[in-house]
């Protein structure tokens, strides 16, 4: 049997090739009861474009500061916020990200009512750990050759 993690990474990286981020492409889904729930990419909000967003501006800035400058919602954000939007239960979820989530997207998984999130690609974030070992939501890197 075929682990289906691959089909939701294979997917995950395609919706993160949508991103216009010049920083970093991102993407998130989320599967319920083994079906496509919700998808989202690093992106600015709607009419806004990474032309106006200072961090993308300069190309010599350091990952995961001044994250305040980045005009991008993070790829995490978008998918939850792309199920409310569609009155779409998260509750019970499993999260597919490229990157290990910061700690803000985490502070919004475990409110979402995320129970799991896999990721293949490392990110330096100093409380997702904490936030997502308190909620009990189980959490593990990828090996990429899953891909």
């Amino acid at each position: 049997m075929k682990d289906p993690r691959k089909l939701w990474m294979d997917l995950v990286y395609r919706f993160a090739e949508q991103s216009h981020c010049k920083s970093r492409r991102v993407g998130a889904i989320i599967v319920k009861d083994g079906r496509l729930i919700s998808q989202g990419w690093n992106d600015p909000p709607s009419k806004t474009s990474v032309e106006d967003c200072v961090r993308c501006k300069d190309v010599n800035h350091e990952s995961g500061v001044s994250m305040d400058t980045c005009i991008c919602a993070h790829a995490e954000v978008n998918a939850i916020a792309n199920a409310a939007d569609l009155g779409v239960s998260t509750h019970g979820g499993i999260m597919y990200c490229t990157n290990k989530p910061c700690s803000e997207c985490a502070k919004l998984i475990c409110r979402a009512g995320i129970v799991a999130v896999y990721y293949f690609e490392d990110y330096n974030s100093l409380y997702t750990d904490l936030f997502f070992g308190n909620a009990g939501i189980m959490y593990e890197k990828l090996d990429g050759e899953l891909l």
